[in-house]
């Protein structure tokens, strides 16, 4: 973080090089892909002239999380890293709900796929997802890649009727996650699948850490006309 009233010395800094973990997935529930009520930015201008609570977190929880989750990265300390993302990721929720008047960015959905995820670690009596959302409803699931078919016997058996599962996975392993679960899970199961909760998501967006930004000569739109190409 900066010091300058305007931002301009505030920049980040790479923690660590996409080859340091690699082994780090994402797959992203798009819960919503429509204009959100609040937008962002003025969401964050209220949250700060009306939250008790983010003056707290800016005080106290940011600049402590800040220095426990570098050091979680650099260990690769996946428990650690996993607690920090779904409890940061709760208390930035909590100040959007303190500010006056509220800001609710997650919805039905996102909350029952937070459950979901709790459930699931419970299952396995470890942690095996990782969940985090920014401003909106879209669900951002961390795993390891020593998981992936822990955790998709369960995800791909609820939102197999959603898309973006081709890009990744083929048929057969597809299949092979619902033998999964329902040969070794279903049975042992201490709570209910909803299987409604398919219908809140859109598509499935299954990716991992990548390079970041990077120079290229590409332009997308046409010199000539100002249009996209």
């Amino acid at each position: 973080m900066g010091e300058r009233e305007d931002g301009s010395d505030s920049k980040a800094v790479e923690v660590a090089p996409m080859e340091h973990w690699p082994d780090m997935k994402a797959a992203i529930l798009v819960v919503s892909a429509s204009k959100k009520d609040t937008p962002s930015t003025s969401g964050m201008q209220l949250t700060v002239q009306t939250s008790d609570l983010f003056k707290e977190r800016v005080r106290d929880v940011v600049p402590r999380r800040f220095d426990e989750m570098k050091k979680a990265i650099k260990e690769k300390n996946w428990p650690v890293f996993a607690e920090l993302t779904m409890k940061d990721s709760n208390s930035f929720h909590a100040t959007c709900l303190d500010t006056f008047p509220p800001i609710f960015y997650m919805n039905d959905t996102s909350k029952k796929i937070i459950k979901l995820c709790h459930q699931i670690n419970e299952f396995y009596n470890e942690t095996v997802v990782a969940y985090t959302f920014d401003a909106g409803p879209n669900a951002v699931l961390y795993y390891l890649k020593e998981n992936e078919n822990k955790l998709f016997a369960f995800i791909y058996k609820i939102f197999a009727k959603v898309s973006g599962w081709e890009t990744k996975f083929s048929n057969q392993e597809l299949s092979q996650f619902i033998k999964t679960f329902d040969s070794s899970l279903a049975e042992n199961l201490p709570f209910e699948l909803d299987d409604e909760l398919y219908k809140g998501v859109s598509r499935v967006i299954l990716t991992q850490v990548g390079p970041g930004p990077q120079p290229t000569e590409e332009c997308l739109i046409n010199p000539a006309t100002g249009l996209p190409k």
